[in-house]
């Protein structure tokens, strides 16, 4: 059967043996990763998760496709990344477990799961043998430089941009027809599924290229066929790569409109690649090292070692790929895949801190298992002519090295617990990470450890002094001890390093609210709800000020906004209080009970809801919300009394609802 040729269906037993390799695919591709399902959201997973209002509603879904990742956070989220799908996965988990992580790591699994079938079935279409397709799907479900796309929620953008993108290509491998025609259900297949890879990762516009050497150089029928029939089976791909680029451009100004990495110029960029080329295969070959953060170095100059390093592993590659096209063809297309997915993330230029990334190799080191597996193929039919004890051998060190290989994806798994447990192991490798220290930090002020967390945030300032995020911080340490002359300083220094830094402008609005200068907090406190209008904190902190100063109308637009991005209890709380004042009893229970709803522990909802029954003449009604409320906060005076009350107008014989 040539390339070309349609695949004819498999006779019985085949099928069912290929059923069995299939069955033992997804058992290692999802047992190793059956402790993620213990782990918490980390990291990113708090910004993409658990404060991203687009997850919350299927309302949402044109937000979803017509913004950014992270666009919820205003010029604080501003990023190359489009990544709608990711964000929509997000939503459909949210509906089915709510905020629960397990549910978030068990979509992971299963995708994990569903791109190591893909493969098997990709590589069984390229090389038209399934013992290598198995193999290949096994070195991929096995390797540890997949643990970060897979133990981590948010590197679930990998996981669709793979499943997507090897999903497109099988389509068009399996599209060529006898005498260069070819099949219009697969180019429709292959162009649906290229769109979705466009939408889950921008690394997704790779995918024409590796198709246009595809057909030129490695497939079956290439000399048979003439430019315009090979152009007509991959020329519906640069086409969708022509409309989204455009797309990109009409929404967001540009293809990659922010350049995270500033301090990088062209020149160095292209110094940097080498070495980043260079780590990337030698990840592959011994991924034993793994860190969650890699400091990015730049380099600066061709004396730089490092240059050369990686210039000569890129040399070894090039051999490999000489060798492999004289030998068998079709697997050098291996390293021609690795080499076209792993080529926009060596540009440090449009990356974020982070420039080298495990969660990068997940696409592109498909091509590396293939020849992998070629390798261990060729390896075993050497040893035909030897006693059989060499082929004993041999599968032993294959089963020891599986072996190795899963348990340290389980023991890894574990660095993504909880954000604790993520930052403190990544510092124990990276003491400069001084962003990690940060967030470190963070986790440690939100547990009421002030002091750890200023340690932490002072070690990262002597890294990153310029850090706007890290002064605003510190300000904060400032304001817990009294010390407003120097917190209003870092504040305001955090703002002048970076003006649309939400949190500075918030807390600065705190400060002065406090001390009593109310038009100078309204100010601060209305540019943060300008910077970030989907972020709730700001909503909430601006509607209390108003609260406090009773602007009635102007508190509740802002508690409606904050509901309306993310159901909250604090601002659920506040419209019943508002409602209670203008005398809609009415709004004032529907809005304490939206709150009880969202948790029940809400004991300001329960007494605020208890008063309006009461009112009501509902009185037993009234008397199990301040029961409830009164169990999460026994010592509240007014509601026991009200309790009291209650109680002693039902021992009366007064009337109330049953």
């Amino acid at each position: 059967m040539t390339e070309a040729e349609p695949i004819a269906a498999l006779p019985p037993r085949k099928s069912q043996a290929t059923a069995w390799l299939v069955a033992v695919l997804l058992l290692l591709s999802v047992l190793p990763y059956a402790n993620t399902l213990q782990n918490g959201f980390v990291y990113d997973d708090n910004n993409e998760v658990l404060t991203n209002p687009y997850i919350r509603s299927f309302a949402r879904i044109a937000d979803i496709f017509s913004t950014r990742i992270l666009a919820h956070l205003g010029a604080r989220g501003a990023t190359n990344y489009y990544r709608p799908i990711g964000i929509l996965g997000f939503l459909i988990c949210y509906k089915l477990f709510g905020l629960l992580p397990y549910g978030f790591h068990l979509a992971n699994i299963v995708l994990n799961a569903l791109v190591v079938c893909v493969l098997f079935g990709l590589t069984h279409q390229l090389f038209q043998d399934e013992w290598l397709a198995f193999a290949a799907a096994v070195m991929f479900a096995l390797h540890p430089i997949h643990t970060e796309s897979v133990a981590w929620v948010s590197g679930v953008t990998d996981l669709d941009l793979a499943l997507f993108y090897a999903g497109a290509f099988w389509f068009f491998l399996a599209s060529a027809r006898p005498e260069g025609k070819r099949s219009e259900w697969m180019q429709l297949g292959m162009v649906a599924s290229f769109a979705l890879a466009l939408l889950s990762k921008e690394q997704a516009v790779t995918l024409p290229v590796a198709a246009m050497i595809y057909e030129h150089a490695y497939r079956g029928d290439r000399v048979a066929t003439t430019l315009q029939q090979k152009m007509s089976r991959y020329g519906a791909l640069w086409l969708l790569v022509v409309a989204y680029v455009l797309f990109r451009i009409r929404f967001f100004g540009a293809f990659a409109p922010v350049q995270l990495t500033r301090d990088v110029s062209w020149y160095q960029a292209i110094l940097s690649a080498f070495p980043l080329a260079g780590l990337y295969v030698w990840k592959m070959v011994w991924p034993f090292h793994l860190i969650a953060f890699y400091p990015f170095h730049k380099s600066q100059s061709l004396l730089d070692a490092r240059v050369w390093a990686g210039a000569a592993i890129l040399g070894l590659c090039a051999a490999a790929f000489t060798a492999l096209w004289k030998r068998d063809r079709r697997v050098s297309f291996g390293l021609i895949w690795f080499i076209v997915n792993i080529a926009p993330v060596l540009n440090s230029r449009w990356l974020g801190p982070n420039v080298f990334t495990e969660r990068y190799l997940y696409l592109p080191s498909m091509g590396l298992c293939w020849v992998a597996a070629w390798g261990v193929k060729e390896i075993w039919m050497s040893f035909q002519a030897r006693p059989r004890g060499w082929r004993i051998s041999f599968a032993i060190f294959l089963g020891a090295v599986a072996a190795v290989g899963f348990a340290r994806i389980v023991i890894r798994n574990r660095d993504w617990r909880d954000d604790e447990t993520y930052y403190r192991v990544t510092l124990a490798d990276v003491p400069e990470a001084a962003s990690l220290r940060l967030n470190l930090g963070a986790v440690y002020w939100n547990r009421g450890l002030p002091v750890a967390a200023e340690r932490e945030w002072k070690l990262a300032l002597v890294a990153t002094p310029q850090s706007a995020q890290l002064l605003n911080n510190l300000g904060l340490v400032c304001v817990a001890r009294k010390e407003n002359d120097r917190a209003i300083e870092y504040f305001r220094q955090a703002m002048r390093l970076r003006p649309n830094n939400t949190d500075a402008h918030l807390n600065l609005g705190r400060l002065y609210e406090g001390a009593g200068k109310t038009d100078e907090a309204e100010l601060q406190l209305r540019a943060a709800v300008a910077l970030a209008p989907l972020s709730v904190g700001a909503r909430n902190e601006l509607g209390e000020f108003y609260l406090h100063a009773e602007k009635l109308t102007m508190a509740e637009a802002q508690f409606h906004a904050s509901a309306a991005t993310i159901p909250n209890g604090e601002a659920f709380d506040a419209l019943g209080l508002i409602a209670d004042r203008l005398g809609d009893r009415a709004a004032a229970e529907r809005d304490f009970r939206q709150a009880v709803d969202l948790d029940g522990f809400d004991f300001t909802a329960r007494f605020g809801l208890g008063a309006e029954l009461a009112a009501e003449g509902r009185n037993t009604e009234a008397a199990e919300q301040y029961r409830a409320g009164l169990s999460a906060d026994p010592g509240d005076q007014q509601a026991q009394a009200a309790l009291a009350r209650l109680t002693a107008n039902s021992s009366h014989g007064n009337p109330s609802n049953p």
